[in-house]
């Protein structure tokens, strides 16, 4: 293309003066002559329309993204909304720690350090996990996964002598961050503390972080004389994380409470029948 006659024209280009411009925002689409040698032509610009178009078209796939890992991530819908702006307890050691934990996940990563969140039932274990898997998602499009450990042991002994077990293994090792919520329920058979533990020790090999939450107590998990299955198990999960103590209300309750409160002035003052 060497003049404005070989310049291909859009829809809403229009010549005037000399040059080609869009006709909605206005601004001049045509370059200025390249001569490279071999050949010559006229480049085209993205005239105001074209990048708002290709931005919108960028938010619109990072949104899509966004959608997409948090429906492979959480096995419930409510724990999409599970962020660090909407925690109702006390924003104390473990709220810092979980944030910036997210914050600084690159160097988390990089050093394959993760999170072993343990306290009373309710305490919001669960939800402070959750709040890093929702912050690494939206912020930078990590792929995390969050399994109850039931649901772990409950698909590998239903797909058990099967390639789904291994698959399901693979697929849980390789993940770049996987939090595995309910860290004592795998007492139930030696073959559960098996998989759970290879599992464990397969994403310590390749260097993955894990977030672990638990009704545990630290004492429990420390202790030396407890049965070797678990001495193994436990062992390799203080290796790989920094324990970090959940305390607060009881904080299912105080989410119900809320929920409570915000139905009923909906329902009370929310428009409609007057008394």
């Amino acid at each position: 293309m060497k003049s404005l006659k070989d310049f291909v024209l859009r829809e809403n280009d229009i010549e005037r003066n000399g040059h080609i411009y869009c006709k909605s925002c206005g601004k001049r689409v045509d370059g200025e002559l390249l001569d490279l040698g071999f050949t010559k032509f006229i480049p085209r610009i993205k005239c105001e329309c074209e990048i708002k178009r290709d931005m919108e078209n960028a938010e619109r796939e990072i949104l899509t993204r966004i959608s997409s890992l948090k429906r492979d991530c959480f096995s419930s819908p409510n724990q999409h909304q599970y962020t660090f702006e909407k925690f109702l307890n006390e924003k104390g050691q473990a709220y810092k720690v979980a944030y910036n934990y997210a914050k600084s996940f690159e160097q988390m990563k990089e050093d394959n350090v993760g999170l072993l969140f343990y306290g009373d039932v309710g305490s919001g274990k669960t939800y402070l996990a959750c709040s890093i898997a929702n912050e690494l998602i939206e912020r930078e499009q990590v792929k995390v996964k969050i399994m109850n450990l039931s649901q772990v042991i409950n698909q590998i002994q239903k797909s058990a002598f099967k390639v789904d077990s291994n698959e399901i293994i693979s697929n849980l090792s390789n993940v770049p961050l996987l939090i595995l919520d309910d860290l004592g329920i795998e007492r139930d058979t030696s073959y559960a503390r098996e998989q759970v533990y290879n599992i464990i020790n397969s994403r310590y090999l390749k260097g993955r972080p894990t977030i672990f939450t638990t009704n545990l107590s630290l004492e429990i998990i420390q202790n030396p004389n407890i049965e070797l299955e678990y001495q193994r198990i436990y062992s390799r999960i203080l290796e790989m994380t920094i324990p970090v103590k959940v305390t607060g209300e009881d904080f299912r309750r105080k989410i119900h409470q809320e929920k409570l409160r915000k139905y009923k002035e909906l329902l009370l003052y929310g428009g409609g029948i007057d008394d």
